[in-house]
């Protein structure tokens, strides 16, 4: 009598099977990920940290470049203005949510409960600013308390607005992260407006993937403020 051989399958468990296509998945989404960081880094994060600016302003030493020791991040924006510094620089301080606004997107921060409504003119009250003044990110019967802000650092009339980013309850801690707002008169009467950030902020890879929020209300502010400035 012979016997027959059992048959040989080469197919596999069931469950090893559906491991296989969870792990292929998974090995999908990384190489996109993967790629998609990449592209970020290599095109996007130079493209906004640098938007609007020309290669001499990039490369210029301005005003509060020596705000934040040992800085290992920098951005510098720039936006061209028709109109003289003076008709620029008291928009700039106005700055802040319980004044004159941020000058981006209302509709966004005011989600979060920020209660923000920019204005779209020049507040005599506003304009009285020391060094040393608090501008809040956040109300002041905001959740966050003490809550994030800018310390005005140092003020050039029609020049420059040197800011530092803080907590409202500690105006003597070492500078991180600065707006350098400065104001350069070009020769057909309208005026560059710099916004330069000199960061010391590490690890660098967080700050530069959700850089993308700040550069959306960055670029936003400086064109608000170019709308304003013209307008008047």
């Amino acid at each position: 009598m012979t016997t027959q051989p059992y048959p040989v399958t080469t197919e596999l468990p069931e469950k090893q099977q559906r491991h296989g296509r969870v792990w292929r998945i998974v090995a999908i989404i990384i190489g996109v990920w993967a790629a998609m960081t990449a592209v970020y880094l290599l095109f996007l994060w130079p493209w906004m940290k640098t938007w609007g600016a020309t290669d001499d302003e990039i490369e210029a030493t301005l005003p509060g470049d020596d705000m934040v020791p040992n800085a290992n991040l920098r951005s510098t924006k720039g936006i061209t203005i028709q109109a003289p510094p003076e008709a620029i620089y008291p928009w700039l301080l106005q700055i802040g949510v319980d004044r004159g606004g941020m000058y981006s997107y209302d509709w966004l921060e005011n989600l979060f409960g920020l209660n923000v409504h920019t204005t779209d003119r020049i507040v005599p009250e506003y304009q009285e600013v020391q060094v040393g003044d608090f501008w809040r990110f956040t109300p002041k019967e905001y959740v966050l308390n003490p809550g994030p802000g800018l310390y005005v650092k140092h003020l050039v009339e029609n020049e420059a607005v040197l800011l530092c980013f803080g907590l409202e309850s500690k105006p003597d801690e070492t500078c991180f992260d600065t707006w350098q707002l400065v104001l350069v008169p070009q020769a057909d009467g309208s005026t560059r407006l710099l916004l330069r950030s000199n960061m010391a902020m590490k690890p660098e890879l967080p700050i530069k993937l959700t850089y993308f929020i700040q550069f959306l209300m960055e670029r936003k502010m400086l064109l608000t403020l170019r709308s304003r400035a013209e307008a008047r």
